[in-house]
Parts: C-alpha cells; structure tokens; sequence
C-alpha cells in the first residue's frame, strides 16, 4: 500500500529540505509527497512549517513559476504567490524531495479559484439569477478548458512529477466558498439551485443539444426567488438523481447529462495532456457517496475509464462507519481504478490518536490502495507521531 503525504512548499525551508525529505522516506517510512500548488486560503496558520507560522496570500495564487510559453494566445495565466520572489518553491521542493527517492505529486485546483474569477469574472459560474460566482470557473468556458490543460501541462513539463492530483473538477456550489455569511439554511437542494451555470458556453451547448434551456433557467430561478421568502418543499427535498432527473418534464435529464458530457469531456482533455503525452498517473477526488457524483457533472463510468485513481475524504468518517463508504466505492469503481483514501490526524477531525488509527485499520483491512495524510504543516508535533505510527502500521 502506498502512503503519500501532502503538504505545502512553504511547509519546508530550502536549507531543510534534504533532510527532512530523507528522514520522510528513511524514518517515516513514506513512499510519496504531494504538494499543494494554489493557496487554499487567504490565511495559513502553519504552526510547524519551518518558515513563517502565518501566511497571508491570495486564494488560488500558485506556487510556482509559470512558463509563459505555455499561455500564449490565452487571456489569462496562473498568478504566482508572492512566496515565489525570485525562485520557484515548487521547483525546488520537488527536485529535493525527488532526490531523497520520494514520489511526487502536484494537487491542483481546476474549478475552484477565486482569485482567477474575480480578475476574469467571464470565466465564471452565472447562476440562473444571473449573478457570477466568482469562486467557481466553469468547465464549460474554452478558455477555462484550454487553461487547465496549458497548466497541466506545465507542471507536468518541467517539474519531476509522477503523478497529478486533480481536485474541484466539475459544476462545483456555492457554499465551497470557505468564508460564506449568511442567515439562511442552504439545503444540499438549494445550493444546487443556486450554483447551476446558464453562462453563455452552457446555455449554448444547451441549445446545440435541443434542451429547453430557457425553460429551465426560468424554473430555477422561480424556485430560488420562492425559497428567499421561505423555504419550499423543492429545496427541502433530498438531492438524489430519480427525483431531480424529472424535473421540468425531463428537460432536466438533459441538462444533467449534458454537464457530465462536458466534465467528462474536460477530464479526456487533461488525461490526454498528463497520462498520454507525459506518462504522469492521474488521480481524481472522488466522492465517499459516489452516487452523488452527477451533481458535479463527473460520470462514474468515465471516471473509471480515465482515471488511474479516485482519491475520497475521510477524514470526518467515524472509524465504525468507513468501512461501508470504502466497500461502496469499491462496487462502484470496479477493479478499473485504484481507490485511495485522505486522512487527517487532527482532533479537529477525530476525537484522539486511537480514533485516527481505528480509520487507518479500516482502511488496510478494505484493503485500499493508497493513503493521503493531510495537515503536515498545520498539526502539532505530537500528531507527527500519529503519522508515523499510522504509517507502519499500514506498511505491516
């Protein structure tokens, strides 16, 4: 079983890095690091990084160089991190990490990125309200698509990577937004509804298809305006495909089906860029409930066929209750694609060390085939010990 840990280059600082990166590999027992390219917050309090315990930077900035060879003719380019200065962090991390005999992957964010959105808000989500939502990029947009697949592809050009992790992929929702204020309760229903895109790239591919995309705009913006005075039985409901496929006289069937073409369709693009032309594994965030996949636009059968492995979050899964979630997605993916599983040894998320390891038991008897730990930087030293102990006892 592979045991990969992700972290963030400014976790590390580059005088450290070759040995903490041996001591990875020769004491820990780690067969992998990933890191995390864009900044998933606005502020880091990184207790244990060996640089700066607090760091401010802009939510989606990269952290690395971009070749700028690989944006001509595109409006838009990821935005370095201020970390970046004159060096390239992500350069040196992985060539370091490399050289301890580690293997590297990159996490990257597609769909998720409020910094891109608000410099390019034509890139983004347009609701049926017909309000941006500026955090989400929409994998409908040809810029959006050809965007992702030039950053892939300079990641996977000119770093040492054997794998790309693929994250946020797909119609993503409102409330991924980490700092949403509000006083109403958003149903799983009503974020739905608010997060549905009738840009001008869906609403045309929409068209192209035959639906009735007018009609379906006009159904979910009723719906939302009713659900602004009170609640109503619609956004009550549960999300689940029978019910929400027969809407509008089945128009919606067809929406649905349309968004998991172009999601799929992106999915074929950034394979063909990492897997085909650079003989890189792709692995993909999954879902612990994968039946609920379609909400994103990810068709299950094209996720087997065109990932390496489907990564899903455990980290908040009582131990008692994961094997269930791990045998399911076992069903579901088939032997096609390998199933890994991310962990986070925080009391944050389980109640104590005991908790933790219960979750990694759980996983080496469903015998997965992989597990991310999360949190390098962000947990107490004593919580290093959970890992090491986490690891051999999956390595056993």
């Amino acid at each position: 079983m592979q045991v990969i840990l992700r972290a963030f280059v400014w976790d590390f600082s580059l005088e450290t890095m070759p040995l903490t990166f041996k001591r990875f590999r020769e004491e820990w027992g780690l067969d992998g690091i990933s890191f995390v390219v864009s900044n998933p917050s606005k502020l880091l309090f990184l207790p244990n990084a060996e640089g700066e315990k607090l760091r401010y930077a802009d939510e989606g900035a990269v952290c690395f160089r971009p070749e700028k060879s690989w944006y001509i003719g595109l409006p838009v380019m990821p935005v370095a991190s201020e970390i970046c200065g004159r060096h390239n962090p992500l350069k040196e991390a992985t060539e370091h990490a490399k050289a301890a005999g580690l293997k590297i992957s990159a996490v990257v964010s597609c769909c998720y990125n409020p910094l891109l959105g608000k410099l390019h808000p034509e890139l983004t989500v347009q609701n049926a309200l017909g309000q941006r939502l500026l955090h989400i990029l929409c994998p409908a947009n040809p810029i959006v698509r050809e965007f992702l697949v030039c950053m892939v592809g300079d990641l996977v050009t000119n770093y040492p990577l054997d794998a790309v992790e693929l994250e946020d992929l797909g119609y993503l929702t409102l409330t991924k937004v980490r700092d949403l204020v509000t006083d109403l309760t958003i149903t799983s229903a009503a974020d739905h509804l608010l997060s549905r895109c009738f840009c001008e790239h869906c609403c045309r591919a929409a068209s192209e298809r035959g639906i009735e995309i007018e009609r379906v705009r006009f159904f979910v913006q009723t719906e939302l305006e009713q659900f602004f005075i009170a609640p109503t039985e619609l956004t009550q409901l549960p999300l689940e495909w029978d019910l929400w496929e027969g809407l509008i006289e089945g128009e919606a069937r067809k929406v649905i089906h349309m968004r998991m073409d172009i999601v799929s369709s992106l999915l074929a693009l950034l394979v063909e860029q990492i897997a085909h032309k650079h003989d890189k594994r792709v692995h993909v965030e999954g879902h612990l409930l994968p039946a609920s996949l379609w909400q994103y636009g990810i068709d299950r059968q094209k996720l087997r066929e065109l990932a390496h492995a489907v990564e899903v979050d455990a980290k908040e899964v009582a131990p008692d209750r994961l094997p269930p979630y791990l045998l399911l997605n076992r069903q579901v993916l088939g032997d096609q694609v390998e199933l890994w599983v991310r962990l986070h040894p925080s009391e944050r998320f389980v109640p104590n060390r005991q908790a933790f390891l219960s979750q990694v038991r759980a996983c080496k008897e469903q015998k997965v085939d992989g597990v991310v730990i999360v949190g390098y930087g962000s947990l107490r030293r004593q919580n290093w010990d959970w890992i090491k102990e986490a690891i051999a006892l999956l390595k056993s």
